[in-house]
């Protein structure tokens, strides 16, 4: 059976605290900033591709 101080013992442990808040960052900053890098990327080769388009046009 669990001990009423095994509980406060419990709560009172914070040797992952650093860690938990540190991968909570990332999980938070960290990857939306990756899947906006790869949507700016992919408008950026977009207009790339139409810059081009437009420049290889012949004029009249």
């Amino acid at each position: 059976m669990v001990n009423f101080r095994d509980i406060l013992n419990f709560s009172a442990d914070q040797s992952g605290q650093m860690t938990v808040e540190w991968s909570l960052l990332i999980a938070a900053f960290g990857l939306p900033m990756i899947y906006l890098f790869s949507l700016l990327l992919t408008a950026l080769a977009e207009y790339y591709r139409m810059m081009t388009l437009v420049l290889m046009l012949p004029f009249p």
